[in-house]
């Protein structure tokens, strides 16, 4: 089989084209596969992890290169290529001889939004437009929606805005899942504040992001954009173990790059 097997699989499943800044974007999408890598981010980690197993593809969620999408800019500062980090991955990808495709909101689409929600136990979205959806759960304290997050995804501790205070009420939920969260999506907020939502679980946010949603007296709390992304991505290895039999695949998380300290 090829990379190219793939993406028709992902294509026919959320039935439309890749988006403009997904496909194979190093190697190519007709080398054979038998081997198939996923990972949040292919990082010099995943990427020498993929090496290890023998992989002879790896499909990322995330971009390859920085800055972020390089290979789809036109806007790159000169010697982008050879920054330490994009020259280590390329050089990974080129000593191994392994095809790398990037998987983006295709993913999102296919399972990567569904699986958060139900990461969260949360149930079916009371109002949804695509992938901005607003979910109903009981009345609760903001203090106590905290404390269901953090059992869910297991992290401790998390960063919150609670521009009403800890004892806000809550009970309209709305998903800035992935970096839907930071100020350059802040977009995405505003359709889920006009959708009714009160209080916002996001993937990845920063003190823009946290004003936006804080200043319309609407709290956010935030998990990260891995922990918010790698249970969709193991979904999606599932999936391909599921209609190709013969393709074995293996799943890298990705860690946050952070620790509390």
């Amino acid at each position: 089989m090829r990379a190219a097997d793939i993406i028709e699989f992902v294509t026919e499943a959320i039935k439309h084209p890749l988006h403009s800044d997904e496909g194979v974007q190093h190697g190519s999408a007709e080398s054979p596969v038998r081997h198939a890598l996923v990972t949040w981010m292919a990082t010099k980690e995943a990427l020498s992890e993929a090496a290890k197993a023998g992989a002879d593809l790896v499909i990322g969620h995330e971009s390859l290169y920085y800055p972020y999408n390089a290979v789809n800019r036109t806007d790159l500062p000169e010697g982008w290529q050879d920054w330490p980090v994009n020259r280590a991955r390329r050089m990974l990808l080129d000593e191994h001889g392994i095809t790398f495709a990037r998987l983006h909101g295709s993913l999102d689409d296919l399972c990567i939004f569904d699986v958060f929600a139900e990461k969260l136990g949360l149930g079916e979205p009371e109002a949804a437009e695509r992938l901005a959806k607003v979910y109903r759960i009981a009345p609760c304290t903001l203090r106590a929606l905290i404390e269901r997050v953090k059992d869910r995804i297991g992290m401790r501790p998390l960063r919150v805005s609670a521009p009403r205070g800890l004892e806000q009420q809550v009970s309209r939920v709305g998903l800035p899942w992935g970096g839907l969260g930071l100020f350059v999506n802040v977009g995405y907020q505003q359709k889920l504040l006009e959708m009714g939502c009160d209080v916002l679980i996001a993937g990845e946010s920063d003190s823009y992001g946290f004003r936006f949603s804080a200043e319309c007296g609407v709290p956010m709390i935030e998990t990260s954009h891995e922990d918010s992304e790698n249970p969709g991505l193991r979904r999606f290895c599932e999936l391909l173990r599921g209609r190709f039999s013969d393709l074995q695949v293996t799943f890298c998380e990705v860690p946050r790059p952070w620790q509390w300290a």
